[in-house]
């Protein structure tokens, strides 16, 4: 009688050269491996990278009202929702170009309202671009030029981790003489000193809400006049005036996000006039680190589509965008709205919690099994399927690829298909 052989495990693929798609900085130089559907970054991950490969399921079957459906039958079910509410909202929005392009082809014939799981930060760098504009550079340019860098307030411990490595200590430069000179400035608390090795970091030590206050007497400083910070950080700030006069570029980086909810477009205000104070005699220039969850994707589509930043609602005969009347919390927690539809497909961010009828299309870390909802799966772009993102800098949109086999759809694929059923 013969034996049965088991099977033999297929090799593990290794792909080289893969961007990853989880923080703005769409670092492009990962070895990701695959072993049927698990991913595992072997070189160049950060922690954030390496545990979101490693987390990345396959989500599970479409559900109506928390029951598993066909797609199909899903896909009906929120054709309907749709097509009964008056006033929908879409929000979350992560995802990547392909599927920003289908969500606001979806977004005009529902009249819907438009806004980015981290709407909150990108409007205070938007208020300053649009009130009084701002001088900004890019990631290679740090890297290559700048000899000054001064991180505001910036956290890149818990987020944007490989930024120290790429940009503030890379192995070469375009101009090696600035690289062997550059200083790196941290304004802010102490626990957002970077902790990446070979970066040495000066400090003007203040708390986060006394950041526009040093701001002012650094600008004070810098033209000799009195000002009233007191102690170590008034010792900081005219280190580091020293510094800037005594630098060639300077680039201030901060993080929208990161910045406090009441005062942080007055702190980004407060660095373009220093920026600009200073580009009077040299060189200057800001770099907002921000972008995760497909954010600087969803911003540039929607302006190249329409010509207007997100918060932006179709309901009205003529776009209409308000960056704080169109706010996703502010809209639910008033019943301005009677139905949502989630999309996010890189984080583990669940939908709101809402009464009105829900529409998740996300990842296996959003499913959502409640009543009066549909969910449908999606695959991570980058992923599951090809696509493209743009970076922190908004200079570039990265190729990404598919890394391992799968059925399940792209956002974009749903969205055209929930699309044609309300034709």
């Amino acid at each position: 009688m013969l034996k049965k052989l088991a099977p033999v495990p297929s090799p593990p693929l290794t792909h080289a050269a893969v961007t990853c798609p989880f923080c703005g900085l769409l670092c492009d130089d990962l070895t990701i491996t695959a072993r049927g559907t698990q991913l595992t970054v072997m070189a160049n991950g950060c922690p954030k990278a390496s545990a979101a490969f490693k987390a990345a399921d396959l989500p599970g079957p479409p559900l109506v009202n928390g029951q598993p459906a066909s797609l199909e039958a899903a896909l009906d079910a929120a054709a309907r929702i749709l097509q009964r509410s008056q006033q929908p909202l879409f929000a979350g929005l992560g995802t990547d170009v392909a599927g920003l392009r289908a969500l606001l082809a979806l977004a005009e014939p529902c009249h819907a309202i438009v806004d980015h799981l981290h709407g909150a930060a990108m409007a205070r760098q938007v208020r300053v671009l649009q009130s009084r504009g701002l001088i900004q550079t890019t990631l290679a340019e740090v890297r290559n030029r700048a000899d000054l860098v001064v991180l505001l307030g910036v956290d890149i411990n818990t987020d944007f981790q490989r930024f120290a490595e790429i940009c503030l200590t890379p192995a070469e430069s375009l101009v090696p003489a600035r690289l062997a000179a550059r200083r790196v400035f941290q304004v802010g608390p102490a626990a957002s000193k970077p902790r990446h090795a070979g970066v040495r970091v000066e400090r003007v030590p203040c708390a986060a809400v006394d950041l526009r206050q040093t701001l002012s007497a650094l600008r004070a400083e810098l033209r000799g006049r009195p000002h009233r910070v007191g102690g170590r950080t008034r010792t900081g700030v005219t280190q580091l005036a020293h510094a800037i006069r005594a630098a060639q570029y300077t680039v201030i980086v901060w993080a929208p996000g990161q910045l406090a909810a009441l005062d942080g477009d007055l702190i980004i205000a407060s660095a373009g006039e220093l920026i600009a104070d200073i580009n009077r005699e040299r060189r200057a220039a800001g770099l907002v680190l921000g972008g995760n969850d497909g954010g600087q994707t969803a911003l540039a589509v929607c302006t190249w589509i329409t010509g207007y930043p997100l918060r932006l609602s179709f309901a009205g005969d003529t776009l209409d965008f308000d960056p704080l009347r169109y706010q996703t919390a502010r809209l639910l927690g008033q019943g301005a709205v009677d139905a949502l539809l989630w999309l996010s497909t890189f984080s583990a961010q669940p939908a709101p919690a809402t009464p009105i009828p829900r529409i998740v299309i996300g990842n296996a870390a959003s499913t959502l099994m409640a009543p009066n909802s549909v969910f449908l799966p999606a695959g991570t772009p980058g992923l599951d399927h090809p696509g493209q993102l743009l970076r922190t800098d908004a200079v570039v949109a990265l190729p990404l690829r598919e890394l391992r086999p799968t059925a399940t759809p792209s956002a974009a694929a749903l969205l055209l298909q929930l699309a044609q059923r309300l034709r």
